[in-house]
């Protein structure tokens, strides 16, 4: 056992079940290891005037009908909001991020700071390169390193590249969450990085159980749909499965304003411990999510994947990672078309892969933390 403070840096601030989920995954990757502490940073963009400008400079609206349209959607936006924040609040040990984004106040050279996971080095998604999670306030001095950090994308920009190496020059190691990553990385002149899976992959499996164990069973079959991009092609395939299956079909909706699809049970704004019951208890899981794909993984539930309009690049290759490519749909084939289900899995070798990911998860952080 360690007992160094590690400071992390990931994703808190958004309305998103992996996100918070991976959170909490990180913590419990890194509790061997130390205290994690994280940082309670929330991007200008979440912000309430952040959420308030999404709306109110909406340009296909005139500024009257945006009004409405954000008066309308606040009382959601606080349900969501309380509900994730809630969630973070119970299982994570936050402290204050000034310092970071600043670089003014103390730092503990004697602590680690962690960035990671999830898509911490998305420019696109993050506005810019964000100095908390490159960590380019804290001095360099201080142990940086990485732990399944993402730059969501199979490639970035020159321009980019040229922004970030100075920055990630200072990380003592850095894991990364895929390969694709890797060779950004490598692309780079960053030598030395591993691709290790999201935190909610590495983490104890009963982690799992514990959030949801509250929740209780939902004892008839179903279908269940997590689509963060309107599909009507999903919608009408899971709706034909149900059918032929013999089953209800579920579908997890984000808005009391606008009711699921006609035949398909809604859950509407579940907190994280119902969603994580959701798939625990589906009987098979259609998605175009890259964490409805991971927990469809952890559950042993056969997954049906189509591909979102961007940044599939973590869907492809989580799916290659664990043999399981014939999982994902392609865009031409028709609804009638569409076999997938029936493929059979061998959960045998998922679960041993997987154990695979999480000896090399514990290697990497072994062999760092066993230099402190």
């Amino acid at each position: 056992m360690f007992d160094k403070n590690i400071y992390v840096s990931t994703i808190i601030d958004s309305y998103n079940y992996g996100t918070v989920l991976q959170a909490a995954a990180t913590r419990d990757v890194l509790e061997p290891y130390g205290k994690p502490l994280f940082v309670d940073y929330c991007r200008e963009a979440w912000t309430r005037k952040g959420l308030q400008d999404i709306y109110l400079k909406d340009k296909k609206h005139s500024l009257p009908i945006n009004v409405v349209r954000y008066l309308v959607a606040l009382p959601e936006l606080k349900t969501n909001k309380k509900l994730f924040r809630t969630f973070v609040e119970s299982q994570l040990h936050l402290v204050n991020a000034d310092s970071l984004i600043t670089g003014k106040g103390q730092f503990d050279a004697q602590s680690v700071y962690c960035v990671g996971s999830d898509q911490t080095w998305n420019e696109e998604l993050n506005k810019g390169i964000d100095p908390v999670y490159t960590l380019k306030n804290v001095p360099s001095n201080c142990r940086k390193i990485s732990l399944s950090a993402s730059f969501g994308r199979p490639s970035i920009p020159a321009a980019e590249a040229a922004k970030m190496k100075p920055l990630l020059e200072q990380f003592e190691a850095i894991s990364v969450r895929e390969s694709s990553s890797v060779a950004i990385l490598d692309h780079m002149g960053i030598k030395g990085s591993v691709a290790l899976k999201d935190p909610v992959l590495l983490c104890r499996t009963e982690l799992w159980y514990e959030l949801s164990r509250n929740v209780p069973e939902h004892k008839n079959p179903y279908v269940l749909i997590y689509m963060l991009n309107y599909n009507q092609r999903m919608i009408d395939y899971a709706r034909r499965l149900a059918d032929e299956k013999g089953m209800k079909v579920r579908i997890v909706t984000f808005s009391p304003r606008k009711p699921g699809p006609v035949g398909c049970e809604s859950l509407c704004q579940p907190t994280p411990e119902q969603w994580l019951s959701a798939f625990r208890d589906a009987d098979y899981v259609v998605t175009d999510s890259f964490h409805g794909t991971c927990f469809s993984i952890l559950f042993n539930k056969p997954m049906i994947v189509f591909d979102p309009p961007r940044y599939s690049v973590r869907l492809t290759d989580v799916l290659k990672d664990f043999g399981l490519s014939n999982r994902r749909v392609e865009p031409e084939v028709a609804i009638k078309e569409i076999d997938t289900a029936d493929g059979v899995i061998d959960w045998n070798h998922v679960q041993s892969e997987r154990m695979a990911f999480k000896k090399e998860a514990n290697v990497f952080l072994n062999e760092y933390f066993s230099t402190l």
